[in-house]
Formats: structure tokens, C-alpha cells, sequence
């Protein structure tokens, strides 16, 4: 079987393996940039890191695909799809000429494009994005010198708080614009005000309810000017969303969600036949729980299913209640403090979202809460599971028992 992915995201690779259900596939990759992909969620990581690590972990992604007998090809840009005729056509950029393939499947691992207001100065040098390799070796070069103190992230999502927490541990002076009245909206208030808590305390200026109006400078960024106010910049990285980049899929006929997202099944199926979609292109038709994470310093948060604001939203009538307990028993050295906000249905008691911060082991209870969700457990009935228990890492009630015998 042969099987093209559009990309090289890890998704691809991993959808192309279960797709096929075959080891043995021809897998062939076409990537239209100069680095195969080592994941945008960990770029911000290498800002900070010798460059060395940084061509390890390209060297390991290009090592891997080797060893697996994935036939790979750098600056090779997919510009059209015919799904009637099973075939691709493809421009090498590194020879300017122009080639068809054939595939028996197809596997689209596009992702998506970070937007930069569009706002005077918009294109200054200095108002930048973090989405690729290339954009990766800009900023390590851009930051050496010891004038570009004063970074402003445009963003307080999760990528935003990933990328300021980097210039935090480099010692610079940082800035978070966010335009909503709270950082990580996709949270609920309790949440998003403890993670703010937290980097203000490593010495972040974090900024709610502002718009960028305007990026003054010469050549260079020199200030980023709000509706609230104006604040010296020497860097300013945009992470106020992204866009699906579905433009392939959209010219092809395939199905797509408000001419953004591609809708897929949950085979990873769009609704072109033996085309198939992965990762932050897409959307599940049957939805998603949405359970994400994040970490910045000794602070994790992370969350799955609804919002409590998102269920109100959707009309349901809901209750709400947050408890904090140990994550291992009080006599052992370094207990850790984990905070759970379970949200249920006011009439059945069934869990519809959960969310949770603290210093360490958040993510593994919001895990188990995501599989609860998905079975249509009830919180009452949360609160009975027998769960591990060690005296020397699993208290006796779990954080997530507390929180759910509160559920009432």
C-alpha cells in the first residue's frame, strides 16, 4: 500500500502506521520546509538550549524515519490534490520543476499558521512568530545579543505561557498581552488566576483586556502600543492563535467546519474518500474533550471536557466544586498540593469537565477524570474507586475522591 503524508508532524507518521495496518508500508513524506518537524509545543524548549540539542533532536526525527523506510523529502511543497485520481501534485523547490505521485492513501499533517495582528508596523523586524525550525534559528541568532531585553508575548494561552516562561529562565523582561479579561480563557477564572499568580511571582508583567493597536519602531520593533497603553519591546512573538491550514483540502472539495478546521471521523477520515487528516488541521466530527496541559516552572495546570463556563454555556444545568488535597501522604518528604475543579450535572450528578493545577501530578488525575468523562461516570460513584495507595507516593484518598465526595 502506499501511503503519502502531507507534512512531517509525528501525527502523520503515526496515522500513516495505523491506517495501514502494516509495518511494512510504503510510506513516502513530502515536507515543503528546510527541517522535518520536531513538534511546534517544544520549539519554545530550545531557545535556551545548546544548538547542539537542537540538531540531535532533527537528527533523531530524520534517523527514525530512515530506520522505518519512510522515503522523506525536504522543500518538496504539495500544491494540488485530485482525490478523483488518486494523485498529488508535488513542486520541488530545491529544483524548481514540478512532479505527480499516486497514492492509495493519503494523509494530510498540514497543522496550522500562527496570525500576527494586522495593525501598523505589523512587519517590522522584531514582531515575530515561533511555529517552525527556521522561525526557531531566528530566535536563537535575534536574542544573543544582550539588547533584547524587553520581550512582549502577544497571547496568554498555552503557547504564549510557554514561550514567556523560556524567557523568564533567560533572564529577560517579559510581557504578556492577552486581550481577554484572563489568561488561558479555556480555563475557568479559579484556574487562570492561580497560573497568573504563578508567573507573576517569576517576575512576568502580565496585561488583561488589551488590543494591539499599533508595533512603533524604524526598521526595528521599538514599542508595543494597546488600547490600555504603550511598553518598550525589543522582541515581540505573536501567539494570539492560530489558523487550520486546510487550503489543499478546501481546493480538493473536502468537507470543512466554518471554512476553517477539516471535519474527520474517528478513523481520521475526511469526507474525500482514502484522504486522510491528522492534527491540529482538523476536527473531530463526534468532538473532542479537549484534555490539554501545561507547565511553567514548578506550576501545572491542565483540563478536560467542559468548562464550567462552557457548560452554562451550552445550556446545561451544572454544579461546581473545587477541593485541594495531598498528592502522597503528609509524612513523606515533598508531598505536593493538587487542586481539582470537578463540574457535573446539577440533576444526574455525571461528570462533564474537570480541571486542576498545582506543583506536580495534575495531568495523571485530570487523565483518569478525561476516561471517567468518556465512560459517563458520575462523581459520587468517582468518589468510591479503590485507588492506588503507597505509603510512600499515593495517599490513602486520592485528590481526585476528595474533590469528588464533595460532588454533591
Amino acid at each position: 500500500m502506499k501511503i503519502i503524508v502531507i507534512g512531517s508532524l509525528a501525527a502523520g507518521m503515526g496515522a500513516a502506521r495505523r491506517i495501514s495496518g502494516d509495518a511494512g508500508a510504503d510510506i513516502t513524506v513530502y515536507e515543503r520546509g528546510s527541517f522535518y518537524s520536531c513538534g511546534a509545543c517544544g520549539l519554545p524548549h530550545f531557545l535556551k538550549a545548546p544548538l547542539d540539542e537542537l540538531k540531535a533532536a532533527i537528527r533523531y526525527k530524520e534517523d527514525t524515519m530512515n530506520q522505518e523506510g519512510i522515503h522523506a523529502y525536504l522543500r518538496h511543497e504539495v500544491t494540488h490534490i485530485d482525490a478523483m485520481r488518486h494523485e498529488i501534485t508535488v513542486m520541488d523547490l530545491n529544483e524548481n520543476r514540478t512532479f505527480t505521485d499516486r497514492y492509495d492513501k493519503l494523509i494530510v499533517a498540514t497543522g496550522n499558521r500562527v496570525l500576527i495582528p494586522d495593525v501598523p508596523g505589523a512587519k517590522r523586524i522584531g514582531v515575530q512568530t515561533l511555529k517552525s525550525v527556521e522561525d526557531l534559528l531566528f530566535l536563537k541568532e535575534y536574542t544573543k545579543t544582550p539588547y533584547v531585553r524587553d520581550i512582549v508575548i502577544l497571547g496568554g494561552s498555552y503557547s504564549g505561557i510557554e514561550i514567556a516562561k523560556v524567557f523568564l529562565e533567560m533572564g529577560r523582561n517579559v510581557r504578556i498581552i492577552e486581550k481577554e479579561a484572563h489568561l488561558l480563557p479555556d480555563f475557568d477564572p479559579e484556574i487562570s488566576d492561580a497560573i497568573r499568580k504563578e508567573l507573576e511571582g517569576q517576575g512576568a508583567v502580565i496585561n488583561t483586556g488589551e488590543n494591539v493597536t499599533e508595533f512603533p519602531g524604524q526598521t526595528f520593533i521599538e514599542r508595543v502600543k494597546t488600547n490600555r497603553g504603550t511598553y518598550d519591546c525589543d522582541l515581540c512573538i505573536s501567539a494570539i492563535g492560530v489558523v487550520p491550514e486546510t487550503g489543499l483540502l478546501h481546493e480538493a472539495g473536502a468537507e470543512l467546519y466554518g471554512n476553517t478546521a477539516v471535519l474527520v471521523s474517528d478513523d481520521f477520515e475526511t469526507s474525500l474518500k482514502d484522504v486522510y487528516a491528522v492534527g491540529n488541521c482538523t476536527l473531530n466530527r463526534a468532538g473532542s474533550l479537549r484534555t490539554s496541559s501545561l507547565r511553567t516552572h514548578n506550576f501545572e495546570v491542565a483540563r478536560t471536557g467542559l468548562t464550567e463556563r462552557e457548560a452554562v454555556g451550552a445550556g446545561l444545568r451544572v454544579k461546581s466544586v473545587i477541593r485541594t488535597a495531598f498528592d502522597r501522604p503528609g509524612i513523606v518528604p515533598n508531598p505536593r498540593k493538587v487542586t481539582l475543579k470537578l463540574i457535573y450535572e446539577a440533576s444526574s450528578n455525571q461528570l462533564v469537565g474537570a480541571e486542576g493545577y498545582g506543583e506536580k501530578n495534575v495531568s495523571s488525575r485530570i487523565n483518569a477524570l478525561a476516561v471517567a468523562i468518556s465512560a459517563g461516570m458520575k462523581a459520587h460513584d468517582l468518589s468510591k474507586v479503590d485507588f492506588c495507595y503507597s505509603s510512600g507516593s499515593c495517599s490513602i484518598w486520592d485528590p481526585i475522591q476528595v474533590a469528588a465526595e464533595a460532588a454533591v
